[in-house]
């Protein structure tokens, strides 16, 4: 996952030390991406944050999107995690609600399919986790 072809970088905030990610996968989706958080439903806790690129629904979190919390962000370095089979579902910390379980994207991508409900969005207003 680490020779995704990043060809430049974008400063996500001027004062912000995390670059959104500008790729292929970015490129086609029309290049527009936004700094999302993604809360638990049932709790309110911020579960990550996350890179959304392109329009439309969140359906799906790819591992390579994910900034944030660091336990989530260093799966996608992770050499033993190569299937599916190998991520943990992704839950609140807090009340252990699922808010995703593995899958592989067609384009080969790991990702967490999301389940509709257990989470809600809000684009980034602040700089970080």
């Amino acid at each position: 996952m680490e020779n995704l072809e990043e060809k430049s970088e974008e400063t996500v905030r001027s004062n912000m030390p995390v670059k959104m990610k500008r790729d292929k996968f970015r490129n086609a989706r029309g290049g527009k991406a936004v700094m999302i958080d993604i809360y638990c439903s049932k709790c309110n806790t911020k579960v990550l944050w996350y890179q959304k690129d392109g329009t439309g629904s969140l359906k799906r979190c790819y591992l390579n999107r994910i900034f944030a919390p660091p336990e989530l962000e260093r799966l996608q370095r992770d050499p033993s995690i190569q299937e599916p089979k190998d991520l943990p579902n992704l839950v609140c910390p807090s009340c252990q609600n699922v808010l995703g379980t593995p899958m592989r994207y067609s384009d080969g991508r790991l990702a967490y399919r999301l389940r509709q409900g257990s989470f809600y969005k809000k684009r980034s207003k602040d700089i970080g986790y």
